[in-house]
C-alpha cells in the first residue's frame, strides 16, 4: 500500500537514550493530524466510555464497549482492563466510533479468577509485555487470515503471563499480569524515568542489543499520551532479560534495517472492528500491524520475532539471580 510506503520511506531516526539494558531509538515519522480521539483513559475517566462483560455469564475472548463520547475513542493493542470477571488486554488497535456500541477482542490476563470484583472495567494503566504482544500479534494476525477473526491465541497469552510470575517472589494468587508489574514497580520505575519522552511520534527499543520492536502513532500530541506505558511494557522485558554481555551494534543501522524489512513485506487488512482498516504484517523475522484510517496512520507497533530458544516456559531465570545480575548494572 502506497501509504505504508511512503510513511516508512519518511522515517527520521532521531535521538538515542541508554540505560542498563536498554536503548531506545527517538523517531519522527509523517503527522497526520486531522483525526482527534480520545484515549481510553480519558474516555473513562470523563465517564462517556463504558467497557463492561458482554452478559452476566461473561465470554474470555469478547467485551462490550459503549462510547457516549463526541470523540471516537482509541483502544491501543496490548493496553489491559482491569475489573469485571478477569482482566484482559486488547488484541489489536481499534478507533471506536463516537455514539456507538461495539463487542471488542481481548485475551484474559488473569487465568485464576472468573468472578465480579467490578460492574465495569477500569484502565489498569499497563500494556502487556512486549514478548506477550509480539506473541500476540502473530497469533491474531493467522487468525485474522484464517477466520476472519481478532482472536489470539490464548493459551500463548497465559504461558507469556505465567513466564512473568516465575519471575518474581511472590506470584499473584490470581496469575494477574498487573502483579507482575505491582512487585517491580520500583524496578520499572529506575528504567522509565531514564526514557523521557522527547519530540517524537515513534520509538524502537533495544534489549540487550537486540531489536525488539517499533511503535509510532499519528502525531507527537498522541504518542505522548501513550509513552510512558510503552516504555513499561518493554522495561519488564529489559528486567527479566537482563544478561551480562551486551554486543556492540551500530542502532541507527540496525532501525535502519529493520524498517526497511517492514516496507518488504507483503500485507493483507481486515475491517477493523472501529473505524479503518487494520493492515498485517508477518515474516519469518517481524510480526506486526497498523491501524489505517481515511489514509491516516492512526497507530502501528511492529516486533521482532521469538526466537526458537526465546519460547515461553518454565526454564526462566530465577529472581534471585535476576536481583543479582540487575545489580551488576
Amino acid at each position: 500500500m502506497s501509504i505504508v510506503k511512503e510513511y516508512l520511506s519518511n522515517i527520521e531516526l532521531c535521538e538515542l537514550t541508554s540505560y542498563k539494558n536498554m536503548t531506545t531509538v527517538a523517531m519522527k515519522g509523517l503527522n497526520f493530524p486531522e483525526i482527534k480521539y480520545s484515549t481510553l483513559n480519558e474516555g473513562i475517566k470523563n465517564d462517556s466510555v463504558k467497557i463492561t462483560e458482554i452478559d452476566e455469564s461473561g465470554s474470555v475472548p469478547t467485551l462490550n464497549i459503549i462510547n457516549n463520547g463526541n470523540l471516537p475513542v482509541l483502544l491501543f493493542d496490548g493496553e489491559e482492563l482491569k475489573g469485571a470477571k478477569q482482566n484482559r488486554v486488547l488484541n489489536t488497535t481499534i478507533l471506536i466510533p463516537e455514539h456507538s456500541e461495539h463487542e471488542i477482542p481481548v485475551s484474559c490476563t488473569e487465568q485464576g479468577r472468573w468472578g465480579y470484583t467490578t460492574n465495569h472495567f477500569e484502565d489498569s494503566g499497563i500494556i502487556a509485555s512486549s514478548k506477550i504482544r509480539g506473541r500476540k500479534s502473530e497469533s491474531v494476525s493467522a487468525s485474522l487470515n484464517n477466520h476472519d477473526s481478532y482472536n489470539s491465541d490464548q493459551s500463548e497469552v497465559w504461558d507469556g503471563v505465567e513466564e512473568l510470575q516465575c519471575c518474581i517472589s511472590n506470584p499473584s494468587p490470581t496469575s494477574a499480569m498487573k502483579d507482575v508489574f505491582e512487585a517491580e514497580k520500583d524496578n520499572l520505575n529506575d528504567y522509565i524515568k531514564k526514557f523521557p519522552v522527547l519530540s517524537q511520534n515513534g520509538i524502537l527499543i533495544f534489549i540487550n542489543g537486540e531489536l525488539k520492536g517499533m511503535e509510532f502513532l499519528s502525531t507527537e500530541e498522541n504518542y505522548e499520551k501513550y509513552h510512558e506505558k510503552i516504555i513499561k511494557s518493554y522495561c519488564l522485558d529489559a528486567l527479566i532479560d537482563i544478561e551480562e554481555n551486551i554486543p556492540n551494534i551500530d542502532f541507527i543501522k540496525r532501525s535502519k534495517e529493520f524498517i526497511k524489512e517492514i516496507a518488504t513485506i507483503d500485507t493483507f487488512e481486515k475491517p477493523s472492528v472501529g473505524y479503518g482498516y487494520d493492515y498485517r504484517f508477518v515474516n519469518d523475522n517481524i510480526a506486526g500491524a497498523m491501524l489505517i484510517h481515511k489514509n491516516d496512520i492512526i497507530h502501528g507497533a511492529f516486533f521482532q520475532k521469538i526466537k526458537e530458544n526465546e519460547e515461553f516456559d518454565d526454564d526462566v531465570i530465577s529472581s534471585s539471580q535476576r536481583a543479582k545480575n540487575y545489580d551488576n548494572y
